[in-house]
Formats: C-alpha cells, structure tokens, sequence
C-alpha cells in the first residue's frame, strides 16, 4: 500500500575555505542546529538585506561526518532494508562540498561520507541473526555532457573505441510494470552491477569509479566534478519476523553526487576552453530542468495534470521516481560562508527551499 511521504530537505554550511581566508572575505552565511535555520546577510548600512530560510535539519561547519549521516541517512537504511527505494542527493555550488559529504576520504573512518557510511551500515544491520539470505549488489552511473557512462565496466580507460560502444549500450528504460507485478520504474539497461560481499568491496568500486569520473579545474575548484553520479546499492533479503513468518524485500539506495551549478565568470571557462565551457552549459540545463520539476511539483502540478518535465534531461528522467514518485528522498544542499559566493548561495538555499513540502507516494517492494 502506498503511503504519503515528504522530502527530507537539509542543508550543511562549509568551513570557510584557504583562498577565502587568504582573501580576507567575509562570512555573511550562518546556521543554527538547534533553530534548523539558516541566515544570509547581503549589503551593508541601509541597503543590507537578512534572509533566514528553516529546513528539516542544518548542519554548521563544526558537524561531523558521522553527524550528518546520522541525522539523514541513517533512518534511509531501515526503510531500504524494509524493501523500499529511497534516494539522497547533494545539491550546490561548484566547491561548497556536495563530493565531500556524498563520499568524502574513504580511506579515513572519520571522514568518510554518507556513501562508504551507508555501505558499512547496511552490512552491520545484514549481520543480524534475523536475516537468513541477503544479497548486495552496486553501480556507478555517470551522466556527463548528457552521455551515460559506466564507472564500474571493465573496458580499459585507454581503448576509446571500446569505452564509446560501452557507452552507446546503455539507456535509459521505463518499465511501469503490471497491474500483478511491480515494475523497475526508470533504470539504466546494460549498467555493470557488481556483487559486493562487505564494505571493503564497496570502498575499492568507489575507488576504481573515481579514476574514471570526469573532473575538471575551475577557478571555483581546482577539482571540481563534471558530471552526476549516480551509486546505487541494491539489496535483496530474506529475514523472518518475530512471528515466526518469513519476509522477503529488494530494496535500493541511491547516492546522488551533482556536478555543482556555477556562473561563466566563476567558472572562468568560456574564454579560455571550449569544452569546459560547454560542460558548465549541459550542467546548468540540467540542474535548472530539476529546478522547473521541483518547482511544478511544490505547486501541485502533477495533481493538476499538468506535463512534469521529467523527460527533459537524463538527470530528471532518471530522479523521476525520486522527486514526486515512489522513493523515500533526502536532499542536501551544501552552501559557502564567504560574501564571494552570496548570490550562488542565496540561489542554492532558493532551491532548497522549493522541495520542502514536497510528497512522494512512497510503497514497499
């Protein structure tokens, strides 16, 4: 039976950075934990303007790792483990720390992110004595200049005739299902899924991923990412229930890291490389395609018939059941403290803002 269920929208204010600090900027975004709130001060004298913008949970430039997964991912892993598909994602600006919170240094137990924590916590709970059959698998998607792209495919980086006809394989498909049995909703067909055993497993797929994503230097980051990514877990069991019955769930997390919105000017891309400029151009479409879909799904558009432009990007295509769909959804928006960024994080807690209240008609699989 499907159930009403709104969009977790949290957001993380960053650490000041080096070069801001080194530039001597100010700091005009706070947060309060305690108020979930979160202030911009733009102006000075008569002219300053004081924005305060309240979500389901913010978290400062002191909180933890542990903190934010706790607080966001960690009630996810019960309801994947419960047989539903529940997804989270990272929205901000270029440099904010949307890669840092999404998957962090995976080689460090304290700062690792919400993705080798999600790992490590789905085989802790797979441990119980309660599960007598499970099964783990994980992908890694990349949606780079509207192309598809498999992280985890064993076709050698250096062979491009290869890595293009990997590349052409994969499309995105939509199966409904029937009105007996449930269907896949939007999926990729012919993406690597790669059977993971312990967390261990999962950290060296992040690891082998990471050397194939696009990433690119911008003024805003000297590493900053390129594409969306998409991991997903995939997690088939069987447990038996204190009643003595056995029940059998699939379930699905997917971890989404998006390429961060930036400015040309901030970018400092058109004037000098063709090509990153035309990737800031296809990350833009995209993300202001998620923005419309947001903002038509806050004004009840789907319930007035109206066209959900879901179709319009393969970002949106492939969220389609994560925003207004059936999946349980966390956002994160991740913002900057420094007055050099005011404008992207006023935009950024904008966006934010528009997917509170949002319902997802979530069901069990």
């Amino acid at each position: 039976m499907a159930e009403q269920s709104g969009i977790q929208v949290v957001v993380r204010l960053r650490p000041m950075s080096q070069r801001e600090l080194k530039g001597n900027t100010l700091p005009v975004v706070t947060a309060s934990t305690d108020k979930k709130e979160v202030t911009v001060i733009k102006g000075t004298g008569a002219r300053t303007l004081r924005n305060t913008y309240a979500f389901d949970n913010v978290f400062t430039s002191f909180s933890t790792q542990k903190e934010v997964f706790d607080s966001t991912l960690a009630p996810v892993i019960s309801d994947v483990l419960g047989g539903y598909e529940s997804t989270v994602f990272a929205y901000g600006q270029t440099g904010t720390g949307k890669t840092h919170t999404m998957e962090g240094d995976i080689n460090s137990s304290e700062n690792r992110g919400v993705i080798p924590r999600a790992a490590f916590d789905v085989f802790r709970r797979l441990a119980d004595d309660s599960y007598v059959e499970s099964k783990v698998t994980a992908s890694f998607l990349e949606i780079y200049n509207e192309e598809l792209g498999d992280l985890l495919c064993d076709v050698d980086l250096n062979d491009l005739t290869a890595l293009q006809q990997k590349q052409k394989q994969l499309r995105l498909v939509e199966d409904p299902g029937t009105a007996t049995k449930k269907g896949r909703g939007m999926y990729v067909m012919n993406l690597t899924e790669e059977p993971v055993e312990c967390p261990e497993d999962v950290l060296k797929l992040m690891a082998r991923a990471s050397e194939r994503r696009a990433v690119g230097e911008t003024k805003m980051n000297k590493h900053s990412s390129r594409s969306h990514c998409v991991f997903t877990l995939r997690v088939e069991s069987k447990r038996i229930l204190p009643d003595g019955n056995m029940m059998e769930t699939v379930g699905k997390l997917h971890m989404v890291d998006l390429a961060g919105s930036e400015c040309a000017k901030s970018a400092g891309g058109a004037d000098v490389d063709p090509a990153r400029e035309r990737e800031r151009k296809n990350i833009n479409q995209s993300l202001l395609t998620l923005g419309r879909v947001i903002t038509l799904l806050k004004a009840g558009g789907k319930a007035k018939g109206e066209r959900i432009p879901y179709r319009d990007s393969k970002l949106t295509r492939l969220l389609q059941e994560s925003l207004g769909g059936r999946c349980k959804t966390c956002v994160i928006a991740t913002v900057s403290p420094s007055i050099m960024s005011v404008d992207e994080s006023l935009s950024t807690l904008q966006y934010a803002q528009a997917a509170v209240g949002i319902k997802n008609m979530v069901q069990a699989n």
